[in-house]
């Protein structure tokens, strides 16, 4: 039986992107809004966010690039 998914709201879309700049994982942010990971990764996708690198923490540093 095919599952049927429920619209994504501003106010979820908004948490989204709030916890994507926090760098919290895709399952974490799953937990907090009631959905799939798969679902988290599909609506960043969508919106065209980056999701945070779980085994490549070093793709997550900020002075990514940097020398010295």
């Amino acid at each position: 039986m095919k599952q049927v998914s429920r619209p994504w709201t501003e106010e979820q879309d908004a948490e989204l992107r709030r916890r994507l700049d926090a760098r919290q994982q895709a399952a974490e942010i799953a937990r907090a809004l009631g959905r799939t990971v798969d679902a988290v990764r599909g609506r960043a996708q969508v919106l065209r966010l980056t999701l945070t690198a779980r085994y490549r923490p070093w793709m997550e540093s900020p002075n990514r690039g940097r020398k010295g």
